[in-house]
């Protein structure tokens, strides 16, 4: 057994630098070196965005069969119940861990960490900070990675997994700075890049969720799993621009607001028992009928029950940006729309984050741990990324490694530079957004989604005969990766003749 154990992490977001940490505080006597490589800032990933909490049994009312009934309900029986049971009972144990770093959540008049009810839960259980959780959850990481002597932060796109002998043994990388190409040698390897949003037109992801790591682990043979799952948030603030909105958390609903039809009623009333805390899947499901029957781009969202006042204390990034559009919150309605949000599916891994290649796992919304089935529970996905990366670095830390001798070199077989960028790859990118929204997003039928695979096959056959060619530009790397991602989730999607959780499929 080699006494230096070398670790790639790619993603910068949670569940990565989690894992790196866990490996840097359980290394023991046998060292560890982890390279985080991360395309873009902590601040431009999913983590940082996320408003509404995590998800824990903190309450002595609420009970760890309680989380875990809801958590199957909202996944519909589609969850594996030992990794659910797993995170949901190291729930209590993440969240003090947090404390313990310096994270600050916010408190009840008693002193105790006050709970949120979200979408899917029969209780409040929801831990927060304002409405920027994953912000607060991001700063203490970060502020913990950056004193690791053991960590360090390479500011590069992972392009490609290096395999040899059936073994994952590094990753291909590119500067985007000066377009230069590594390949990056390592004893073990954990995709940890995030979501997959922006294959849809509109999202509440950043820029840099285009699901570089499920593209990545398709084009080494590492199976997916749960891929036609797709969940869009009911509540995304209302625009006729595509690309990334901005999301209007579901804890404004937990705190009083309504959702309401163009015409004023109430838009859940009748359509599920929890209403407009029913699971996402309905709310949205619900939303995007009545704009499709009603020929209107949106739907409202009613705060005047929550008041100026509160909702100013409350949500402080929402009341700021609606604030700037000249919307009062706590007063107005909100205009509001679905947009795609989380993948539940992702690269099958088993419960300490596992692919099927020796050497690689994979970590947060990138990866199908089984958590969350056919959709996902309100916050459950914050502590997904704390729980499994603690296992997963035991692993690591366990598993014998062979290759003892690691040099990073330069990638022989793609240029110095990048090529010229291609406007035709930007427009290529907006078409497969638009058909994607259209027939693979919340609303599906067999024809549709038969007649996106032909023109995501059409965009792949340019795509790969580019890249033969040798072109390399930014532009391409995200196309390339962004069809990969699309004809994953329809080829799953047609696989799926029987509508589950967020996938619905019949006749429009």
């Amino acid at each position: 057994m080699n006494s230096l154990l070398d670790v790639i992490v790619v993603g910068g977001g949670i569940a990565g630098m989690a894992c790196a940490l866990e490996l840097a505080q359980q290394q023991g006597t046998r060292k560890v070196r982890v390279r985080i490589i991360a395309k873009e800032p902590v601040i431009g990933s999913n983590s940082y965005a996320a408003q509404g909490g995590m998800a824990a049994v903190l309450d002595p009312a609420d009970s760890m069969a309680a989380h875990v009934r809801d958590t199957l309900t909202v996944g519909e029986g589609r969850n594996d119940l030992r990794v659910v049971r797993r995170v949901v009972r190291e729930g209590p144990a993440m969240v003090h861990g947090l404390l313990a770093m310096g994270a600050v959540f916010d408190r009840n008049a008693d002193g105790g960490v006050a709970l949120a009810r979200e979408g899917g839960h029969t209780t409040a259980r929801v831990v927060h900070r304002l409405d920027r959780t994953g912000a607060e959850i991001v700063r203490v990481l970060h502020q913990h990675v950056r004193a690791s002597s053991s960590i360090s932060v390479i500011d590069e796109q992972a392009v490609d997994l290096l395999v040899d002998g059936g073994a994952c043994i590094g990753v291909r990388t590119r500067d985007p700075r000066t377009g230069r190409w590594m390949d990056r040698i390592a004893h073990a390897v954990v995709l940890a890049t995030g979501g997959t949003g922006q294959v849809y037109e509109h999202t509440t992801n950043p820029p840099g969720a285009t699901g570089d790591g499920i593209a990545m682990a398709v084009r080494a043979g590492v199976p997916l799993k749960d891929m036609a799952f797709v969940q869009f948030h009911p509540t995304a603030l209302y625009t006729d621009r595509p690309g990334t909105v901005f999301l209007i958390s579901e804890a404004v609903r937990g705190a009083g607001a309504r959702l309401l039809r163009p015409d004023g009623r109430p838009l859940m009333e009748g359509v599920h028992p929890q209403g407009d805390l029913a699971p996402r899947n309905v709310v949205a499901r619900t939303i995007a009928r009545v704009m499709l029957r009603g020929h209107v781009p949106n739907v409202w969202l009613d705060t005047s029950p929550i008041g100026i006042r509160r909702f100013a204390r409350d949500f402080p990034s929402i009341n700021t940006h609606c604030r700037e559009l000249g919307i009062m919150p706590g007063r107005d309605r909100i205009p509001v729309m679905p947009a795609a949000h989380y993948l539940c599916g992702g690269i099958m891994t088993d419960a300490q984050g596992r692919t099927t290649m020796k050497g690689l796992y994979a970590l947060g919304e990138c990866a199908c741990s089984g958590l969350h089935g056919a959709d996902r529970l309100a916050s459950n996905s914050l502590l997904e990324a704390l729980v499994i990366p603690r296992h997963a670095a035991a692993r690591i830390l366990r598993a014998r490694t062979k290759h003892a001798t690691l040099t990073d070199h330069h990638s022989p077989d793609v240029p110095v530079a990048d090529t010229v960028a291609n406007d035709d790859h930007e427009a290529m990118l907006h078409g497969l957004r638009r058909t994607m929204t259209r027939h693979a997003g919340i609303l599906r039928t067999t024809n549709g989604l038969h007649l996106a695979l032909r023109r995501i096959e059409q965009a792949g056959l340019r795509t790969e005969r580019a890249w033969a060619k040798g072109e390399r530009a930014p532009g391409l790397i995200a196309l390339r990766n962004a069809v990969a991602v699309s004809r994953s989730i329809v080829m799953a999607a047609l696989s799926e003749p029987v509508s589950t959780g967020t996938h619905w499929i019949g006749r429009m």
